[in-house]
């Protein structure tokens, strides 16, 4: 293990990961935006050293975080410890994108659940009264914010409150299908950079092989996606709530598979990698909406489309 601690490229991973880790606490401008980006290095770590190196270097960060920002470190601790651990153990067994995405999603959000049940439990109040005490602990910030800032001058406290009541009922509703999209997009993240190091890093591993501008959702997910749909248009207020959710979490994915096929066609452009990703930047700063919208619907509707001939039958000959 010692061996392990002196390797070069552990030392680095482990550094880079504690200061991901700390940098929301030492600096939460920055930090909360860098923070995306915490579960990379231990994911490598995991994937790459034996297990007890990895939770000696997650021990420490957990240590120093509790020492600098106290116990409301471990709400984070999904993103920071289950996350890399789950992403890890599914790489190392050689499961496929969706299947380590999918398991990187649901375990953390099942884990979630369960602690809000005991803490609710604890606590002696219902899940949904500890959801609404959030969100208007997180308006509440935002408010002091806008009212510091000379935004909300001219805007009287009657109109404030009503517009906080609004977007605290409003995020209510959506907090469950933007707790699942945050983990989808951040865990997708994570996994192309992962992926990307381990294959041109130092003592490069081979992954899944399978090309990720080939990546495509279920054909059934269609079927779940017109159903939410269906569900939007439904007087019930429960069933309305939840097939929102479930219909903005659709439109994710399908964007998701927009973006691998405008990455698969990109690709054929006749210009070198470091011209094409500054041309995606450019499309994202310039045209990012209509862009997103592309994307999705080419996402959606390539199930008729088939915009990359993945269902070509097999010549003859």
């Amino acid at each position: 293990m010692e061996a392990v601690r002196r390797n070069p490229e552990f030392f680095s991973l482990a550094v880079l990961s504690c200061l991901l880790t700390l940098l929301p606490i030492l600096a939460p401008a920055w930090g909360l935006f860098l923070a995306i980006f915490a579960p990379f290095p231990l994911i490598v770590l995991g994937l790459k050293y034996p297990w007890p190196s990895v939770l000696g270097v997650l021990g420490t960060e957990l240590g120093v975080g509790l020492l600098l920002g106290g116990p409301s470190v471990l709400l984070l601790a999904n993103h920071y410890v289950v996350v890399p651990l789950v992403m890890a153990g599914a790489l190392r067994r050689g499961y496929s994108m969706s299947q380590t995405v999918g398991l990187s999603v649901g375990v953390p959000l099942i884990l979630s659940v369960i602690l809000l049940a005991l803490y609710s439990m604890v606590a002696q109040q219902s899940p949904r009264v500890l959801l609404i005490q959030y969100v208007e602990e997180m308006l509440q910030i935002f408010k002091e914010q806008v009212q510091t800032s000379g935004y909300a001058a001219g805007v009287s406290q009657d109109q404030l409150a009503i517009l906080g009541q609004t977007l605290s009922q409003f995020l209510l509703i959506l907090l469950p299908a933007m707790t699942v999209i945050n983990h989808l997009l951040t865990n997708v993240v994570n996994y192309i950079l992962v992926r990307h190091y381990c294959r041109y890093g130092r003592s490069p591993l081979a992954l899944d092989p399978a090309a990720l501008t080939l990546w495509r959702a279920s054909d059934y997910l269609v079927w779940i996606f017109l159903a939410s749909g269906v569900g939007l248009l439904l007087p019930v207020g429960a069933i309305h709530q939840l097939s929102l959710s479930v219909f903005l979490l659709t439109l994710v994915v399908y964007f998701l598979q927009g973006v691998a096929i405008a990455a698969f066609w990109g690709q054929r452009l006749p210009l070198t990698p470091r011209v094409r990703w500054f041309l995606a930047l450019l499309i994202l700063l310039f045209v990012g909406l209509p862009f997103m919208v592309l994307c999705t619907a080419a996402g959606l509707f390539d199930l008729w489309v088939d915009f990359r001939r993945q269902r070509r039958p097999p010549s003859v000959s």
